[in-house]
């Protein structure tokens, strides 16, 4: 079985593939929380959001590097602006967005999130899911 930190996060679906799938060692298995596409004008975002002031473990880190890289090189072929990558941080016992939330790593004020969630206007960049050079 995976091991997982808490039950309560995941829908019974979510369980069922941590009860019978292959375990950590062999396979990573983790969810992308939005892909914003507006279709009139050709923009598109991927966001993961995370409660509790939580960051992108290493698993997902490796899983959406990949997806990342694939956007990058294949968006423009069919007439799409990519955006990019975007990690939502909402504080400790904060669910909805208000004070104190960040967009890759800086306060973003709710207007502005709205804004950059509506492919309006970027506030900041997306996050650079390179690999480490080693």
């Amino acid at each position: 079985m995976r091991s997982v930190l808490s039950n309560s996060q995941f829908t019974p679906f979510g369980l069922w593939i941590r009860q019978y799938l292959k375990d950590s060692r062999e396979l990573s298995v983790t969810n992308l929380d939005y892909v914003i596409e507006d279709f009139k004008r050709k923009r598109i975002m991927l966001l993961e959001e995370k409660q509790n002031n939580g960051h992108i473990h290493h698993a997902q880190k490796l899983t959406f590097r990949v997806i990342d890289q694939c956007l990058k090189a294949i968006a423009s072929r069919h007439g799409y602006d990519y955006w990019g990558f975007y990690e939502l941080r909402f504080p400790r016992n904060a669910d909805m967005p208000g004070p104190g939330m960040k967009l890759n790593g800086q306060i973003i004020t709710v207007e502005q999130l709205q804004k950059h969630l509506n492919l309006d206007q970027q506030f900041c960049k997306p996050l650079l899911l390179e690999a480490k050079e080693g």
